[in-house]
């Protein structure tokens, strides 16, 4: 059985195909189901987030992937071959234990991954897709994360995508505090660029969400001096004039605010410059907002050139962290080939028990039949050693017919069988 992962994220494909492939949060449970229940795929955990959708899984073969993908969700991953990364065995641990630790985001050690990443482990737990390997992997990419937030500055003065956002903010407005926001979600991302939004002076909100008492406990927890209007998702078209600010940060499936609302919007403010950033995976704004004059609008693969500069300051820091995800990569391997031969021995033994136990009751039978107790344990001995040597037996053959030095080397180390000279 192989580890295996496939994957697109932020650096090898666009956002037009990651939207594609995003999942919302409650479909997730269903598709681990799906992949499960096919017959060659053992076991799945499926990370969606707004840079990365990754599916890890234990399979005999690629081939698994490749015919659950065509013949349950009608999609040829060689099609995709330019746009996907596909690991196996350690690079799949080495991989998932550089996303866990921030290594692998937009921005150098975020912190925001490893809750998405606990969310997915969570998720394909509840759906019974974790076998062992890949519980043990997870777990320790875990300990990996906080083996390097603790003993790597990757971590110092953290950046998010939350903070990038509200950076670009400042960069279109000389000035922000006098700005009103139009917020469009009420998450954990949302939540994130109130609090970075708040840092820069910001006190007028309009939060809208499916969920009133959601963005009231979010902005509550966040701040009693924050001046804000909560609407419903319907009401953006009548409140988007309002804001100088527009952030969108929900899982909607389908764009919220289109160019013509934006247009109608921009005659009411007299055409005064508005900015706006979609930070959702699919996206919120239909992208041809851009297109409208005074609107600047910019996307999540816009922030790349902002956490650049950030990267520039962690790269001390990278290189430690990876140092230590090797160890980490070394010490999971060793345990699953530890595992593996487990696995074999165990296998072994219930062979040859099935041999002793039908010998004996083969031989049971003969002494009840009043046949010789002597001859009977000749057969039983005789018998018995021929099964058990029966298959390696063919295979030493085989080996040395074809000149397979290894393999019969390999054979006389196992049985402890002296050369002779």
């Amino acid at each position: 059985m192989q580890l295996l992962m496939v994957g697109l994220n932020h650096k090898t494909a666009p956002i037009e195909l990651r939207e594609q492939f995003a999942f919302a949060g409650h479909s997730l449970r269903g598709v681990i189901r799906e992949a499960v229940g096919y017959s060659h795929l053992f076991s799945a955990v499926l990370v969606s987030t707004c840079n990365r959708t990754e599916l890890y899984f234990e399979a005999n073969s690629l081939q698994a992937l490749r015919e659950w993908l065509w013949q349950k969700r009608g999609l040829r991953l060689s099609d995709l071959g330019q746009y996907t990364y596909l690991y196996k065995n350690a690079g799949v641990v080495r991989h998932l234990m550089q996303v866990a630790c921030g290594l692998d985001s937009m921005v150098l050690g975020e912190v925001e991954i490893l809750g998405q990443l606990k969310h997915a482990y969570n998720v394909a737990n509840e759906a019974e897709g974790l076998s062992k390997i890949l519980d043990k992997l997870f777990q320790s990419a875990f300990a990996a994360a906080k083996k390097v937030r603790t003993q790597t500055e990757i971590s110092l003065n953290p950046v998010s995508v939350a903070y990038l956002a509200v950076r670009l903010a400042q960069r279109i407005f000389s000035r922000t505090a006098d700005k009103r926001v139009l917020l469009v979600g009420a998450g954990a991302t949302a939540r994130l660029l109130v609090q970075h939004l708040c840092s820069t002076g910001i006190e007028k909100f309009i939060i809208a969400n499916r969920t009133l008492t959601k963005s009231k406990n979010m902005a509550a927890e966040i701040s009693a001096d924050l001046q804000v209007e909560y609407i419903e998702l319907s009401e953006v078209p009548q409140y988007l004039a309002q804001a100088d600010i527009v952030i969108a940060a929900t899982n909607a499936p389908l764009p919220i605010i289109g160019k013509g609302m934006v247009e109608l919007a921009m005659k009411k403010r007299k055409q005064r410059s508005v900015f706006m950033i979609d930070v959702a995976v699919p996206r919120n704004i239909e992208p041809q907002v851009r297109d409208l004059a005074n609107v600047y609008l910019y996307g999540i693969d816009d922030l790349q050139s902002i956490a650049a500069e950030h990267r520039k300051t962690r790269y001390t820091a990278a290189r430690q962290a990876g140092t230590i995800i090797e160890e980490e990569v070394t010490a999971f391997m060793s345990w699953r080939h530890a595992q593996d031969a487990l696995s074999m021995i165990q296998d072994f033994r219930e062979e040859c028990t099935s041999h002793r136990d039908q010998a004996l009751a083969a031989a049971a039978r003969q002494l009840a039949a009043g046949k010789d107790p002597y001859e009977v344990m000749q057969r039983l001995a005789y018998g018995l050693v021929n099964k058990i040597l029966h298959k390696p037996t063919v295979q030493m053959r085989t080996a040395s017919l074809a000149g397979d030095a290894d393999f019969v080397a390999n054979i006389r180390r196992l049985f402890k069988i002296e050369q002779e000279l």
